[in-house]
């Protein structure tokens, strides 16, 4: 049976590869994305997870998400890393779709409540909306299946 999965991300170049390993992935059911600040600003990571999802050939959910960190003072993209528009010198493109009118803490736990025990999330940038979930819904991380947070050099599983 494949995973449920939620991709929380901020999407340059990193991102993109696993945004495609998990569409291509037959072991999971990708349910959607949500975008945080990080590699590059919220409205520009959401415009470039619509436009991966497209390349894709998904039809899948976007929610926006958080614009700044809960307690640090916000930081700069890393444009030195992914360029201005977070793929490099790819030139920026215009999806055709648009995101869900739910934020992405409310999406988040809407999935979480639907799929309840069998949903994965995945953060792969700032975990800010991961924070406002559990914020807003003190049942959140119960619901889940497994939260997989994954740096280079280590892995943290919250389950």
């Amino acid at each position: 049976m494949a995973v449920k999965m939620i991709i929380d991300t901020d999407p340059g170049i990193d991102d993109a590869m696993a945004i495609f390993y998990a569409a291509a992935a037959s072991d999971i059911d990708l349910l959607g994305l949500t975008t945080v600040f990080g590699n590059v600003t919220t409205d520009i990571a959401t415009r470039n997870a619509l436009r991966l999802l497209e390349a894709a050939g998904l039809d899948l959910p976007v929610a926006r998400g958080a614009d700044a960190p809960l307690v640090l003072p916000p930081f700069s993209p890393s444009a030195q890393v992914h360029g201005d528009e977070g793929f490099g010198d790819i030139p920026a493109a215009q999806p055709n779709g648009q995101p869900v009118d739910e934020d992405a803490a409310d999406f988040l736990c809407r999935m979480a409540r639907e799929h309840k025990g069998e949903l994965v999330v995945c953060p792969i940038g700032p975990l800010t909306n991961i924070a406002i979930a559990l914020q807003r819904d003190p049942e959140f991380a119960q619901n889940l299946s497994l939260i997989h947070i994954s740096e280079p050099t280590r892995q943290a599983e919250i389950s």
